[in-house]
């Protein structure tokens, strides 16, 4: 069982929207900077390396991160791993063995558009990381109180995987259920603390992970993209419901979650809500 941490501060590197910080940038992708009672470890990297830049203007020193989580093979979450280890040097990189596999967007009447890693794993292992993998499907420790969920099952029947998104396989493209992605979760005093990529299957089913892995209801906080700005009405409303039930402490929206669902959620779930950005931080 995960031991449980007294403080947890998170700060957002890369996002869509820059809300803080003086000479930050923003961008489409996802990095967040987590420090976890003295350990400190990032969740995804973006896709261009501002993070790097953000975080130098922001006050976090990644040289201090020794772990690099990734939420799934998608450019706009890890595309910057290069960058990242040029800096900084090898990481310890946990994620699912799909990382690398070659993953597309579909829409009608165009061709598949290439949205994976724009590099392979021997372009990593040339930068010295290759010893660094850690890939596998189980939840795996990322620092005392804190682990990946693995797997992250589909339990509900309202939170539906987009059509148009496509993975490789050995007979061609197939719809991507997205059994690559995971989320990150820290044990705390004031209950547990999920950090999500892009939620494709779900931030409920992601939340309800969590709190199988860890026999916690209680829920303090949700931070990341929540993959609610293409969803159906009913969906939205259906998965507003359900955190306004779990009672959580807050909700930090990021990335993928949309204007509209964003304005619901703020409706909803009033104070506990908060819009992420660039520079925002959230201590608990």
């Amino acid at each position: 069982m995960l031991e449980s941490l007294e403080t947890v501060r998170i700060a957002i590197l890369a996002d869509n929207l820059v809300t803080d910080g003086k000479g930050c940038l923003g961008e489409h992708g996802l990095s967040l900077f987590v420090e976890a009672d003295g350990a400190c470890f990032l969740f995804d990297v973006g896709q261009s390396g501002i993070a790097v830049g953000n975080a130098a203007r922001l006050g976090c020193d990644l040289s201090s991160a020794e772990t690099v989580v990734v939420s799934h093979g998608h450019y706009d979450h890890a595309g910057a791993l290069p960058m990242l280890l040029q800096a900084f040097g090898p990481r310890k990189l946990l994620a699912h063995p799909d990382l690398f596999t070659p993953k597309y967007v579909r829409r009608r009447g165009r061709g598949p558009r290439a949205i994976g890693l724009p590099f392979s794993a021997a372009d990593l292992a040339a930068l010295g990381a290759e010893a660094h993998f850690s890939l596998s499907t189980e939840a795996q420790p990322i620092c005392p109180g804190a682990s990946t969920t693995g797997v992250i099952p589909q339990t509900d029947d309202f939170e539906a995987i987009p059509s148009h998104f496509a993975i490789q396989t050995s007979r061609g493209l197939r719809r991507d259920d997205f059994a690559h992605e995971q989320a990150a979760l820290l044990r705390t005093s004031r209950g547990l603390v999920v950090l999500v990529g892009c939620s494709h299957r779900g931030v409920v089913n992601t939340i309800r992970r969590a709190m199988d892995l860890t026999g916690i209801d209680r829920v303090a906080a949700v931070v990341g993209g929540l993959h609610l700005g293409a969803a159906p009405d009913d969906q939205v409303s259906a998965t507003i419901e359900e955190l306004r039930r779990l009672n959580i402490a807050h909700v930090v929206a990021c990335h993928c979650t949309g204007f509209g669902p964003s304005a619901k959620l703020a409706a909803a779930l009033g104070d506990a809500f908060r819009p992420g950005g660039v520079g925002f931080s959230l201590t608990l």
